[in-house]
């Protein structure tokens, strides 16, 4: 990171340790003799602190006669062999002093460390380091000018330009120098706020809210001088401290500069976990970590432990062209120190951003994505903003359902997070996309279930692919009020839930809307209001408590042979039966019976039960009803019909209670319906017995006296041996066909036999 008034950097003469650590990475150094003696003089003589938008005549002229040294003496002479051969000898005296141990926990400065810039070339690149501003040396733009491209600001065939990094150093910027870097692409900028525990950006609040106010992101950064744990517990305190003071969010990224020299041994990783955990424990959850190239691959610094997503890498290269993607393994690439910006006088360090962490925050750069995803964890946040502290939901109160995806951020804290939009295109928020699963189409993911349903609507589809709705399988107007199991289901990013139905033999029927099907709480299926009648028409059938699994017994249809029940609801079981639910007239109710064990009735009269008997009327003022559903119509009365006998072809056992004979008479007219406790029935056509007290006189001759008057079948006598005797009457039948016989008996008592009332007076 530059801490440079205009833009430059004084070459330091490399140590020995950054030569080792570099092994096959250096090339040929290409410092000349005289170049170094310039440089001594010139680090002795100049003191150049520089200004943000501020430049000089006298500045402009020293650095060009440097600048037309450096090009005299590199057009005349190689660096010689002697000069290598010195240095890398000086390199290995350094790094057998290095290796001496220090007290972790000691505040020391190692052997091998010279001055604080210690910048190092290469053929074709160098790498930046030792840019403290505690420690400040004269430096010189124009030093760097010959070997090292100038860029400005919407160049072709340049490396992308994402962010760049500020500091005191480029004191004052304007809101509107913000935004017009933003018309060059940047996006981006890395404010210094400290260094080591006691140095301060003397600007960085007014940084900070420029930027921000031009819609840039920013980033911090600590220019770190750490050697122990303890002191690198402290630097973090006090950069957590200042991130506070300057309001920055706790979602700030907050990268850690790695360029001192004497931190670069093997406490450097113990060393920056310290820094990292007290970081986080003040809240500041996203570290990044600059360093250039050779720090990056020196194997003091764990890439493994840190993360190459968390690590932004300085590496310069004489001429940057946009084929270059340097150090892409990484999350940033800083490819110079020498951008500028139209308007703006000083340079810039440019950097190319490959995670989009510097450009877009610790969230990374939107990712276009074009996915469906179902929520299968609960008790994850919904988040409205990256900084985490705003929620619109959680996923326990979405969970199973199904949402877009538009896009996604792979966040630096090692998740990625979805960006979810409903059915209608309403955002609801960023997720973890650990708390959920990727699903083919809209339809969601396959989500297991067991349980039954009942299909409740008719002319409803079922489809056979709910992806695009391309395929049907049927239609529930044939399906209607079934019951199938639900193996499966999708929650659709609809909003609509599908159940994946099959029936009873295991035969898959299609998917269909939950909203059109009934949710049953077992295999019977759900409750289907019911308004009906039936009679109990089978002997032997259980009335079950309990349909489900049949595991209750509430009686039998022997007890309640022929009795009529309401229905006031019924199931159709999974089985494929019907269960009615049944009710007695007083509302009790009797238990489940398979339909198939009664018969439906169109009333509360019951269902029609054959019947073959006869009865005789024996009480007067009785309605022979012509309906018995709503008792809405009269046929007659028992009163002119009292003692005659009908023949019962049927009746109805009433949901009352009471029975019901369809009467006949013996022309075969239908008299109605009487209740039976208004008739008394009989053995056979001879009607009821009739209990009579008189006494009769035998008038006529050749009338047979009978001793059945049921089917006339067997004789007892003639009246013509009777004829003109008395006597007694003890009872009588009146026959359905219309003749009345008395029961004679002589004085005796005697029982004579059956007697036709026409011959006697």
């Amino acid at each position: 990171m530059i801490s440079l008034g205009i833009g430059s950097l004084i070459f330091g003469i490399v140590n020995g340790e950054n030569f080792k650590i570099m092994g096959e990475l250096m090339k040929i150094i290409k410092f000349k003799s005289t170049i170094l003696c310039a440089f001594t003089a010139l680090t002795i003589s100049m003191n150049l602190p520089a200004y943000a938008e501020e430049t000089s005549e006298e500045t402009s002229n020293v650095d060009s006669s440097i600048s037309s040294t450096l090009e005299s003496t590199q057009s005349t002479t190689e660096t010689s062999s002697s000069v290598v051969e010195s240095t890398e000898s000086s390199s290995e005296v350094n790094s057998s002093t290095d290796s001496v141990e220090v007290d972790s926990e000691e505040e020391t400065t190692q052997s091998s460390v010279t001055e604080p810039d210690e910048t190092l070339y290469f053929e074709d690149y160098y790498l930046p380091s030792g840019r403290s501003d505690s420690t400040p040396v004269a430096r010189s733009s124009n030093l760097l000018r010959n070997s090292m491209d100038i860029v400005y600001a919407g160049e072709a065939n340049r490396p992308k330009s994402h962010f760049i990094d500020i500091s005191s150093h480029n004191s004052s910027i304007s809101v509107a120098n913000f935004k017009k870097m933003k018309t060059y692409g940047i996006k981006g900028v890395v404010v210094k706020l400290t260094e080591a525990d006691y140095y301060t950006n003397p600007f960085a609040q007014e940084q900070i809210n420029n930027a921000t106010a031009a819609g840039l992101k920013v980033s911090a950064y600590h220019y770190a001088h750490y050697t122990t744990s303890s002191s690198a517990a402290k630097e973090a305190n006090y950069f957590a401290s200042l991130a506070d003071r300057f309001k920055l969010p706790k979602s700030t990224i907050m990268v850690i500069d790695i360029e001192e020299g004497k931190m670069l041994n093997s406490s450097l990783t113990p060393n920056t976990t310290t820094f990292v955990n007290t970081l986080k424990s003040k809240g500041y959850s996203n570290p990044m970590y600059y360093m250039n190239r050779s720090y990056a691959t020196s194997g003091y610094f764990s890439v493994s432990k840190f993360g190459t997503k968390n690590m932004w890498v300085a590496q310069y290269p004489y001429t940057p062209t946009a084929a270059m993607k340097w150090n892409n393994e990484f999350s940033a690439w800083q490819w110079s120190s020498q951008y500028y910006i139209p308007g703006i006088a000083h340079p810039f360090d440019i950097s190319m951003d490959y995670s989009g962490y510097l450009e877009s925050g610790a969230q990374g750069r939107w990712l276009s994505a074009n996915q469906y995803v179902t929520i299968t964890k609960k008790n994850y946040s919904i988040w409205s903003n990256f900084n985490f502290n705003s929620t619109t939901n959680s996923t326990t109160k979405v969970y199973n359902k199904t949402f877009k995806v538009n896009g996604k951020y792979n966040h630096m804290n090692g998740a990625t997070y979805y960006s979810l939009y409903d059915n209608n295109g309403n955002w609801k928020g960023y997720l973890n996309a650990e708390a959920t699963t990727s699903a083919s189409g809209p339809q969601g993911i396959w989500l297991s279930e067991n349980k039954y349903i009942t299909l409740t609507k008719k002319g409803q589809t079922l489809w056979g692919d709910i992806n695009k709705f391309s395929s049907k399988k049927g239609n529930s107007t044939n399906l209607y009020q079934q019951t199938f199991q639900a193996k499966g289901k999708y929650n659709h990013v609809s909003g609509a839930v599908y159940y994946s139905l099959y029936d009873n033999k295991g035969t898959w029927r299609g998917y269909l809307n939950s909203a059109l099907a009934t949710s049953a709480t077992g295999a019977q299926g759900a409750w289907l209001k019911e308004n009906k009648y039936v009679t109990l028409t089978k002997k032997g059938q259980t009335l079950w408590g309990n349909i489900d699994k049949f595991s209750s017994k509430k009686g039998n249809t022997t007890a309640l042979y022929q009795q009529t029940f309401q229905v006031k609801g019924k199931y159709k079981h999974f089985s494929g039966a019907v269960y009615y639910s049944l009710y007695d007239n007083k509302g009790k109710w009797k238990g489940y019976l398979n339909s198939a064990l009664a018969t439906s009735a169109t009333g509360p009269q019951g269902a029609w039960l054959k019947e073959n008997k006869y009865v005789t009327l024996t009480k007067k003022g009785q309605t022979l009803w012509g309906n018995i559903d709503k008792f809405s119509s009269k046929k007659g009365n028992t009163t002119p019909l009292y003692q005659q006998t009908f023949q019962v072809k049927g009746k109805y056992n009433h949901v009352s209670g009471a029975v019901y004979y369809s009467l006949y008479d013996n022309k075969g007219k239908w008299k109605g319906y009487l209740n039976a406790a208004g008739a008394t029935s009989a053995t056979g056509a001879q009607g009821a017995w009739i209990k009579t007290n008189k006494q009769v006189t035998i008038e006529r001759k050749k009338y047979t006296v009978w001793a059945d008057i049921n089917t006339f079948s067997k004789k007892k006598g003639n009246t013509t041996d009777l004829y003109k005797k008395n006597y007694q009457v003890q009872g009588m039948y009146n026959h359905f066909s219309g003749a009345a016989y008395y029961s004679i008996y002589d004085k005796n008592g005697t029982w004579i036999g059956y007697l036709n009332s026409n011959a006697t007076k």
